[in-house]
């Protein structure tokens, strides 16, 4: 176990895990906060289980966990959205050998696009961060990667994992969404739009209801779940993503070993008896979160059942279950924005073994330029963009 020792003389121990299964559930949940459902210990738990486990680096003092940190190692150049060129196009010398072309050991949950940090509050917190990096960077060099990154982390949880290493850099990449859900539902909501919008989610709903799909809300039964792990896989599929249902199956089944498919809602379109789409949704908290999406491309044509069952049965359902955020994740950001989501800003942090990816005016020039394009994407939707957002728009450090 390696020790840190604070100016205030607490010891600081970290501890790498062969994977999620031998950290103290109940303590892990304890760091967990609202918004951080993919860093939630049954959610790591069971991308282990479908998918082998990933190290676990955490940190205690006299006992008590202080934080967590998972790990897992990346998909390399072949997916733009989990490699470092792809998410950081503009950002990275193409010479520097350590950064282009290399290997980084990924922190955060495997394949999440929205992680937070798994950490105490209060004056412990960057010396348990400094820790957990630090370790962090230790098991890049004995894996043979040439540094560390956490990406798709929430803005101020950016800002603050890089403030604990000097030569760690926050780079603004992505931003997440959120619609914040009205007592009302998807009605209220639609009725607080512009008249253009209201308009156009008529004639959705029109047009839907013409194909006779019917709307059913339900748990995910044991019988359904490989149903609609079919469905998914179609959609993955369609958008270039592979693994196929068997895949799909595999996370759901691994979601039921740990617990979680007890907190996950299906919105389900039937036309007749058939199954032809469905979304999965995760309650945490008073958030609900989205995640899946599938459809039967083989023997029905889309037809507004994304919408449908993507945001009006789900805000719905959430005004009804009292949750207070409807968590809708990355992509169709301005689809998103035109039907009152909410954008909030994810960055990489990025620590090479050796210097920086990136002068402090090179990373500054970035998020403001990022954030400029964020806020055009937002357009007249000015709601749309959080004073979240003022940290990565100023020239000052």
């Amino acid at each position: 176990m390696n020790v840190l020792r604070t100016p205030t003389a607490v010891a600081i121990g970290t501890r790498v895990h062969p994977d999620a299964h031998g950290v103290d559930p109940a303590a892990w949940e304890r760091l967990v906060g609202a918004d951080n459902f993919y860093g939630s210990h049954r959610w790591v738990r069971s991308t282990h289980l479908a998918s082998g486990g990933d190290p676990v680096i955490t940190a205690s003092e006299s006992g008590t966990l202080l934080g967590v940190l998972p790990t897992w190692p990346g998909e390399g150049d072949d997916d733009e959205m989990f490699s470092l060129p792809g998410i950081l196009p503009g950002i990275l010398p193409g010479t520097a050998a350590d950064v282009d072309g290399g290997r980084q050991l990924w922190l955060g949950t495997r394949r999440s696009v929205c992680n937070e940090l798994l950490c105490v509050r209060g004056p412990q917190r960057r010396p348990v961060l400094r820790a957990l990096l630090g370790r962090a960077l230790e098991l890049a060099a004995d894996r043979g990667d040439d540094g560390v990154v956490m990406a798709y982390l929430a803005g101020e949880d950016a800002l603050e994992l890089a403030a604990a290493h000097p030569r760690a850099r926050a780079l603004l990449h992505s931003a997440d969404t959120y619609l914040p859900v009205p007592p009302g539902g998807a009605g209220e909501l639609s009725a607080r739009s512009n008249r253009h919008s209201r308009t156009r989610r008529r004639s959705e709903l029109r047009t839907f209801q013409r194909t006779g799909t019917v709307v059913k809300t339900t748990r995910l039964t044991e019988d359904l779940v490989p149903r609609i792990a079919d469905l998914i896989a179609q959609n993955r599929t369609r958008h270039g993503s592979s693994g196929g249902p068997r895949a799909v199956l595999d996370a759901l089944n691994a979601q039921r070993a740990t617990g979680l498919l007890d907190h996950a809602v299906a919105f389900l379109g039937l036309r007749g008896p058939e199954l032809v789409a469905a979304t999965v949704c995760y309650e945490h908290g008073d958030r609900l979160y989205a995640r899946y999406f599938g459809y039967d491309y083989t023997t029905a044509v889309p037809t507004n059942e994304y919408f449908q069952l993507g945001y009006n049965a789900p805000l719905d359902y959430a005004a009804e279950g009292g949750f207070r955020r409807y968590r809708t994740a990355i992509s169709a950001w301005d689809v998103k924005v035109r039907r009152g989501a909410r954008l909030t800003p994810l960055a990489a942090v990025v620590l090479p073994l050796h210097g920086a990816v990136c002068t402090p005016a090179r990373q500054r020039e970035h998020n403001i330029t990022a954030a400029g394009h964020w806020r055009e994407l937002a357009g007249d939707h000015p709601l749309a963009m959080g004073p979240e957002w003022a940290s990565w728009e100023s020239p000052l450090p």
